[in-house]
């Protein structure tokens, strides 16, 4: 099987979608060999970037899908659109609306404390593009974070567990971890009841241990 051929079952057993994350750590599924240079995800990356336009296209920053994908399938609730360029627009304001309703759910970041609602972001933890009609619009498929911990958490480099602990990934180096002045460990407020489920997909499938 080439990287490809590869690509192309892990993209299939998502209903023909991915992140760049769950492609980083899956791929050994399909592709036994492929972290055995030390720029493999490079050389991953690369593979997607030379098949764009003929087996896959992007869709949106580190989203990439097969080239037969249906957008409309991004959508939370149906719309009468028709370009991929309408059906991103759609999503964008579908996503605003949920961003919205989850301020009003857990109204602050439970690893800052921090509660202006300009400074905070709604992060999904089952990625939208890869999450069913309902989980899209569940509250409990997000946390409220600060643009850096959502950068984190979507970019599988932090993560969380039932316990309610945030984990750092061991790509990220000493320096900077203190840099960033970020830390694993308890987090007390972390509403973690009821969002089990999205964060064994997260541990599992986003997080790059």
């Amino acid at each position: 099987m080439t990287k490809v051929e590869a690509i192309k079952a892990l993209m299939n057993e998502h209903n023909g979608i991915i992140t760049l994350e769950m492609l980083y750590n899956q791929i050994e599924k399909y592709y036994p060999n492929a972290k055995l240079s030390t720029e493999w995800q490079a050389g991953l990356r690369g593979v997607l970037y030379r098949d764009i336009g003929k087996s896959f296209k992007k869709i949106d920053n580190s989203i990439y899908a097969l080239i037969e994908y249906d957008e409309h399938n991004l959508l939370a609730e149906n719309a009468d659109i028709v370009t991929e360029k309408e059906v991103m627009s759609v999503v964008r304001t579908q996503q605003h609306k949920y961003r919205i309703e989850l301020l009003k759910h857990l109204k602050y970041c439970p690893i800052t404390m921090v509660n202006d609602s300009r400074l905070l972001v709604a992060s999904h933890i089952k990625p939208w593009c890869v999450s069913t009609t309902d989980e899209k619009i569940d509250l409990f498929n997000g946390f409220i974070l600060p643009p850096l911990y959502d950068k984190l958490f979507d970019s599988g480099l932090i993560t969380f567990t039932e316990k309610k602990e945030m984990l750092l990934s061991s790509t990220l180096s000493h320096a900077t971890i203190q840099r960033l002045n970020i830390r694993c460990g308890y987090y007390s407020e972390l509403p973690v009841k009821g969002r089990e489920k999205y964060l064994a997909f997260h541990n599992e499938q986003i997080f790059i241990r």
